[in-house]
């Protein structure tokens, strides 16, 4: 089962073209369970009125350290004047699990949300960050008595305690399932799609209508900066064999939590921009995602892609402003120094100059990735 990370509500043109796939992964019935499976094209109703969404998040999205990798999800934003939005079936439905997790257990942050899968077990569309479930699916869950509990972890700075509990419901087209609770005028949940474990597109399962309207609203949290380049919903999966773009994991570590690892990718929204995601992995780098002005030629601020076990070392100088937070992600005087040791390995350190200073020579301070 996925791990729902926290969506981070703090201060935080339509192109007609359809969305391609995400993932090599997301055919569908080849389930245990076909009877349930998602079917492309079969729901009709959007989980919020569209007129409350304020922007749908692209596959992909950065928010480091929790998610340090490309998101396999994608997230709704809504500015509301009410109190909560109500969260609806997409169809005729079955609700195949409901999953509760405890944040902060114990400390003065100390609260819950839910998440809820629609399909089968090995091809379902989930919300995640539910902040409440409707009395008949709270009446169902019998306050998890029987739910399976994984063990507490830490990420991002919070800890969660994940129950899920496997449920058999049907629900109809635009049932309350749930509400979203407001957060100083903001709402919104994760909304993904999982086929055999991997990340699909959602909106694929929607009709035209429903997936147009979801579409059109495809871009930044605020709805300021519309997507508009192919594949118009994202993409989460962007390693590219025997270079540096993509995801790395610290020597030694694990892949999640993903707080020590490190991601050079593009954007989710312009991906035109590429970005470095570090999350607490580089001495003196504090977490975030960082961006720069790409160079064709040479070794200073190249493109991931470009990047290749040649022996040289790359430098990039954290210059242009982090669209989600502007000015945020800029630093003065400061530089990462990338190289590819091998196929699968890569180095890299953080240094207080930007890439006019050289030579571009790594420290004790080197980090050691792998894929």
């Amino acid at each position: 089962m996925k791990k729902a990370f926290a969506i981070c509500f703090a201060g935080f043109v339509w192109l007609s073209t359809a969305c391609s796939k995400s993932s090599s992964n997301s055919s569908s019935n080849d389930s245990a369970n076909p009877i349930y499976d998602l079917v492309k094209g079969a729901f009709t109703v959007p989980p919020f009125d569209t007129t409350d969404v304020t922007g749908l998040v692209p596959l992909g999205n950065l928010n480091p350290p929790g998610h340090t990798f490309p998101s396999d999800h994608m997230y709704f934003y809504c500015f509301t004047s009410q109190a909560s939005l109500n969260i609806k079936s997409p169809g005729n439905v079955h609700i195949v699990r409901i999953g509760r997790t405890h944040y902060n257990a114990g400390l003065a942050n100390d609260h819950y949300d839910y998440n809820i899968s629609l399909g089968s077990d090995k091809s379902y569309i989930q919300w995640g960050h539910v902040s409440n479930l409707s009395p008949r699916l709270l009446a169902a869950v019998n306050n998890f008595a029987a739910a399976q509990c994984e063990p507490q972890y830490s990420t991002g700075g919070s800890t969660y305690i994940q129950c899920y509990l496997t449920v058999s419901l049907m629900a109809t087209p635009g049932e309350i399932l749930g509400i979203a609770n407001a957060n100083n005028g903001l709402a919104g949940m994760d909304f993904g799609a999982y086929i055999n474990g991997s990340g699909a597109n959602p909106l694929e399962y929607f009709d035209a209508g429903s997936r147009a309207m979801m579409e059109a609203k495809l871009g930044r949290f605020d709805g300021k900066i519309r997507r508009t380049l192919p594949p118009l919903c994202g993409e989460y999966s962007q390693d590219i064999v025997g270079t540096a773009q993509g995801n790395w994991i610290k020597q030694g570590g694990s892949r999640t939590p993903e707080d020590n690892n490190i991601a050079f990718v593009k954007d989710n929204v312009e991906p035109n921009k590429q970005a470095i995601s570090a999350g607490n992995t580089l001495p003196g780098l504090p977490s975030g995602v960082y961006y720069f002005a790409e160079q064709t030629t040479g070794f200073t601020n190249r493109n991931f892609a470009d990047v290749k076990p040649d022996g040289n070392i790359y430098c990039y100088t954290l210059g242009l402003p982090n669209a989600l937070s502007p000015g945020l992600s800029i630093l003065p005087a400061t530089s990462v120094l990338i190289r590819m040791d091998n196929g699968t390995t890569l180095s890299a350190e953080k240094r207080n100059c930007d890439c006019t200073c050289g030579p571009y020579l790594f420290s004790s301070n080197k980090i050691t990735y792998t894929r």
